[in-house]
C-alpha cells in the first residue's frame, strides 16, 4: 500500500465531504486507473470501527462510496467484504446500504460499448436485447464520445421518476429509462428515438464537462445542442424530412416575430 494510494482514497472521501465534483470526478478516475493496486486501501477503510455508530455528516456516504468503488475494482474482494460485513456490527443505515449494494453481486454487464463502457439494463425490461443493440448503434454515432464514463444503466420507466434520463456528475455515468413492457411498430419507434434523444443529451452533459447539478438554463442549452447534432448524423433521413416539413412553418414565425418586435417599436 503506499502513500499515493492513501491519498487518492482520502481525496475521494473529501471530495464527497465537501460536495465538490471535481475533486469527487479526479480521485474516482484515478482509482479506476491504478485498478487492484488501491484495493488493500479501501478494505482497510471498511474494516473501521466508524461504521457501528451513527452515521454523521458525509460518514452517511462514505460506506456506500467504498463499496461500489469495491465492486468497481476487484468483485471477487467485493463479494468476500459483502459477506464479512454482514457477519459484522453495522449501524442500521449502513446495513440497509450494503443490502442494496449486494446485490450488485449477481449484477453483470448486458455489454461492453467499444469505449469499454459497461452497460447494465435492469432484469424488469421486457426487450432486453433491443436495448443493447440500439445503445450499441447509438455508441457508434460518429462524432460521440464515451471516453471516462464509468457505465450506462437502463431502468424501467415507472410514473413516479421525474425523468427520463440522468448524468451523475460525480462518478461519470448516465441512467436511461426504458418500458418496461414489450412494445412494437410506431410505439417501439417513438420509446426509442426519445431515449436516443436523451442518452445524446446526457451524454453532452459529460462530454462539455457539466460539473453543476440541477437545471443550469445554459448547460442545458450546451447539451440540447450536442444530442441535436448527434441525432442528425445518426439519422439524417429523419432530420431532412423534419427541416422539410417544418420549415415553411419555421419561415412563417420568423415574419411572424419581426412584425411583432417592429409594432413594439413603433407602439413605443
Amino acid at each position: 500500500m503506499t502513500k499515493e494510494n492513501r491519498l487518492a482514497v482520502d481525496k475521494l472521501l473529501r471530495g464527497i465531504s465537501t460536495d465538490h465534483v471535481e475533486t469527487v470526478r479526479d480521485a474516482w478516475r484515478e482509482i479506476l486507473e491504478g485498478g487492484p493496486a488501491y484495493v488493500p486501501q479501501i478494505e482497510v477503510k471498511l474494516r473501521s470501527s466508524a461504521w457501528v455508530e451513527n452515521p454523521r455528516g458525509p460518514l452517511s456516504k462514505y460506506f456506500g462510496v467504498l463499496l461500489a468503488l469495491l465492486d468497481e475494482l476487484d468483485k471477487s474482494v467485493f463479494r468476500k467484504e459483502v459477506t464479512r460485513l454482514r457477519r459484522s456490527k453495522l449501524h442500521p443505515m449502513h446495513s440497509k446500504t450494503l443490502d442494496v449494494l449486494s446485490q450488485r453481486i449477481s449484477e453483470q454487464p448486458s455489454v461492453y460499448l467499444s469505449d469499454g463502457a459497461p452497460v447494465f439494463v435492469a432484469s424488469d425490461i421486457f426487450d432486453q436485447t433491443v436495448v443493447v443493440r440500439k445503445i450499441e448503434k447509438w455508441s457508434m454515432t460518429r462524432g460521440l464520445s464515451l471516453k471516462s464514463v464509468t457505465r450506462i444503466d437502463v431502468i424501467a420507466s415507472r410514473p413516479e421518476l421525474a425523468y427520463l434520463g440522468l448524468y451523475n456528475l460525480f462518478l461519470s455515468g448516465i441512467v436511461l429509462t426504458w418500458p418496461s413492457s414489450s412494445s412494437r411498430g410506431l410505439r417501439l419507434w417513438w420509446s426509442s428515438l426519445k431515449a436516443e434523444v436523451t442518452f445524446y443529451h446526457e451524454v453532452g452533459h459529460h462530454v462539455c464537462g457539466h460539473i453543476e447539478g440541477g437545471q443550469v438554463d445554459e448547460q442545458e442549452k450546451e447539451a440540447n445542442d450536442y444530442a441535436r447534432l448527434m441525432i442528425r448524423r445518426s439519422r439524417p433521413l429523419l432530420t431532412l424530412i423534419g427541416r422539410l416539413l417544418f420549415w415553411p412553418f419555421k419561415s412563417l414565425l420568423k415574419r411572424v416575430t419581426n412584425t411583432a418586435s417592429r409594432n413594439t417599436v413603433g407602439d413605443a
